[in-house]
């Protein structure tokens, strides 16, 4: 919906940066999203059927008297019985309805579905149901996510690679296992050092990063994250540091492992 100020977008080998109006409506159904707020992103006047088989009749992918067997198959994949296709959104409980938001992503039976902080605004408990559902659907219907959340159980449970990202620039990529069994950036070292402990007899060094973090609108010279770092060097506030793979498939930003990295 953005025009991108910078950079390109591929999606299966294609810059869809570039893509005219008419190429979208076709692309669109293959990329859905699902939203971090299972209260507002439902609109509170239409029914389920209509939330969820919006898409359905948008791309006419069935006829009208198809929509509504259609999203009662959809909703019972996601945990909704299908006599409730004709209830509204103020008639379930938060969990239920980001499995509405979920079922919504998936009826259109998309190649990828971003979620957007998917189980943030949901209890503990609950959040464990719905993680575990997007696992089961991921395998079921051969989905790609991309997963933007803040907890790091949440994004190691569901992914397969992690991107650490630090004032909107990636800063370390590998798999999640590689990742919490060893980061290299001294942010993501930081993060995992934070993460809590089950064990109340196991002591974990904690890092304790100084200052606040910058404005993303006026970043710092150099490496964004030089003004925090506990193993700043001078170089650090001058020159950015190049994108580097430090270790088979774990790629890191970082003067402690790049080209710039001083002799």
């Amino acid at each position: 919906m953005i025009k991108p100020t910078a950079g390109k977008i591929f999606f299966e080998g294609q810059d869809i940066t570039q893509l005219k109006p008419v190429q979208w409506k076709k692309l669109r159904a293959e990329m859905q999203i699902i939203f971090q707020d299972p209260y507002s992103s439902l609109n509170p006047r239409l029914s389920v059927e209509h939330i969820v088989g919006d898409a359905l009749r948008t791309h006419g992918l069935a006829a009208a008297s198809e929509v509504a067997d259609r999203v009662a198959g959809i909703l019972e994949k996601v945990g909704i019985h299908r006599e409730k296709v004709r209830c509204f959104p103020h008639e379930f409980s938060g969990g239920q309805r980001q499995r509405i938001g979920i079922a919504r992503a998936l009826i259109l039976k998309p190649k990828l579905i971003i979620c957007d902080e998917p189980v943030s605004a949901l209890d503990v408990s609950i959040q464990a149901q719905v993680i575990n559902l997007l696992g089961d659907l991921k395998a079921e219907f051969h989905l790609s996510y991309i997963m933007i959340a803040h907890d790091l159980s949440v994004v190691n449970h569901v992914s397969n690679r992690i991107a650490v990202m630090y004032l909107g620039k990636v800063i370390e990529l590998t798999s999640n296992k590689r990742l919490l069994a060893k980061p290299l950036h001294p942010y993501t070292q930081a993060l995992m050092s934070a993460v809590p402990v089950l064990d109340p007899d196991k002591k974990k060094k904690r890092i304790i990063l100084k200052g606040d973090v910058p404005s993303p609108i006026n970043p710092p010279s150099g490496c964004r994250f030089h003004p925090r770092c506990p193993q700043v060097m001078n170089i650090c506030s001058k020159v950015e540091p190049i994108w580097a793979e430090v270790e088979p498939n774990h790629f890191a930003m970082c003067h402690l492992y790049g080209a710039c990295q001083p002799q």
